[in-house]
């Protein structure tokens, strides 16, 4: 058949079982990263689709193979998050003080709520008080020092 292509199939499939052409690309790409006696049967497939991103292969599928032990539970298993980490990826529950600080940047992308929030928490006593005492005025206000007279 003329034009039938890898594209034209993929996208048939996605249709017959009713999810996006771009999530069956996805599940391809992972597959392709992971060869079949590569894969890891305790390890979620979510787990291997963010681990895909590593680039060395060795690397990747030496680390699949080294869980982080969890701190809420002490064992030896993959979560999102710690997968994430391992990729340097934003995490879904941000845990170290960077984290959060990564997480709120994201959130506060827009100038508008950037003002919006840094009013609000400026006008927690603690927090004016600290902002205060780690910067002067005009690096706070991103003015930074000014040269001349």
């Amino acid at each position: 058949m003329p034009g039938f292509g890898v594209t034209a199939a993929l996208r048939m499939f996605a249709e017959d079982i009713g999810v996006a052409p771009d999530t069956v690309k996805s599940w391809r790409w992972v597959a392709s990263r992971w060869p079949a006696g590569r894969r890891r049967d305790d390890v979620s497939f979510h787990i291997h689709r963010v681990l895909a991103s590593i680039a060395d292969a060795d690397q990747r599928f030496a680390v699949i193979g080294e869980p982080p032990v969890l701190a809420r539970t002490g064992e030896r298993r993959w979560s999102e998050d710690e997968a994430k980490r391992r990729v340097g990826w934003q995490v879904s529950r941000p845990e170290t003080v960077q984290e959060k600080l990564i997480a709120v940047h994201a959130l506060v992308d827009d100038d508008e709520v950037a003002t919006r929030v840094a009013t609000d928490l400026l006008r927690r006593p603690k927090v004016a008080f600290k902002a205060a005492g780690e910067t002067t005025k005009q690096e706070r206000i991103g003015a930074g020092p000014r040269a001349g007279p």
